[in-house]
This record gives structure tokens, sequence and C-alpha cells, in this order.
């Protein structure tokens, strides 16, 4: 069984989405270069990935996107 960090990665590139993007679309905050970092730690195992953000990955697999989204 994948690890959830492992999942993440993962549906980060089914989507084709850069770390920035997929920490765009989960609205986090900081800098660029923060939010970028903060999902590279989650897919790596160094930072828990919470249940909201797992919840929102599954909707962005299923064609989901935040309001005023655009790829």
């Amino acid at each position: 069984m994948a690890t959830p960090a492992a999942e993440l990665k993962v549906a980060r590139q089914i989507l084709g989405w850069g770390a920035l993007t997929m920490a765009r679309a989960l609205r986090l905050s900081g800098t660029p270069e923060k939010m970028a970092a903060r999902v590279v730690a989650m897919e790596a195992g160094q930072r828990d990935i919470s249940g909201p953000v797992q919840v929102a990955v599954e909707a962005f697999l299923s064609g989901w996107r935040p309001s005023g989204w655009t790829d």
C-alpha cells in the first residue's frame, strides 16, 4: 500500500501540476517558494498530510477545481 506522501506525488503528476500549482490549488499561504517547498516536504514524508488536503486532492483527481481556477 502506498503512503499518503507517495499518493500525493502521483496525484500531482497525474494532474500535470508542479509543486507550486498544487500549493495554489490547496490554497497554501506564504511566498511561492515556501508554498512549493511545503508540497515537496509533504511528498517526501517530512510533513504530515492533513485530512482536508487528502480530500482536496481526491476532488482534484475527480475533476473539481477551486472557484476561479484556470489551468
